[in-house]
């Protein structure tokens, strides 16, 4: 597209520089081919910004699936089981390797070693997906829900399709960057819709520090 781009104002900055050489006088030439070129570049640049927002796409529909079958659903079961004060948390990685069954496992180890109790509990929802989820909890009555969203683990096919298909070679360094903007457009997709379905009160997020 960008090759497009620069191929047909080129073609047409010379035909105005012709046009300029044959009628020098009564037309601001000059102020046209200015124009031209600024036009060129915002033109450009809105193309490029169209699809940078295209490459976040699978993760955007990631969020609305995450948020739409799961965790409303969710967070509408346990508050018909528990009542108010629920307290759901959601686990943002800064990769995508945070998600591995390994990492995973190490994770609720070191909840464990900080004196947290953990337990899985299975979600009998007559809507959305099925989906296991963990209760953490420290203190007699302070139950909270927690989830790792492995949902956003489809992404890396994704992302090693935009690898292969590179005309350069792209390092890991590089692939690490790609996921951690597709686990953030994820994550910020996430708040926006947690927002719009008021359940934001409800709702936290943590990260690798398991601040919980």
């Amino acid at each position: 597209m960008k090759k497009k781009l620069n191929n047909s104002f080129t073609a047409i900055t010379v035909i105005l520089f012709v046009l300029w050489l044959m009628y020098p006088d009564g037309i601001p030439w000059e102020a046209i081919i200015g124009i031209l070129f600024l036009a060129k570049e915002g033109i450009i640049r809105w193309q490029m910004k169209k699809i940078e927002s295209l490459e976040f796409t699978p993760a955007i529909s990631l969020a609305h699936g995450y948020v739409n079958n799961f965790l409303e659903p969710a967070i509408s079961e346990l508050l018909s089981k528990n009542g108010a004060g629920l307290n759901f948390k959601i686990y943002i990685p800064n990769d995508l390797e945070e998600l591995s069954d390994q990492q995973i496992e190490r994770m609720k180890h070191q909840l464990q070693a900080k004196g947290f109790r953990l337990k899985e509990i299975k979600l009998k929802r007559k809507t959305g997906r099925p989906h296991d989820i963990l209760t953490v909890e420290k203190q007699e009555g302070s139950v909270s829900y927690f989830d790792f969203p492995r949902t956003l683990l489809s992404l890396q096919s994704y992302i090693d399709y935009k690898v292969e298909s590179a005309k350069n070679e792209m390092s890991d360094e590089k692939k690490q960057v790609l996921g951690g903007r597709l686990v953030a457009a994820f994550y910020n997709e996430v708040q926006r819709l947690i927002k719009k379905k008021n359940i934001e009160s409800m709702v936290n997020f943590v990260g690798k520090s398991l601040e919980i």
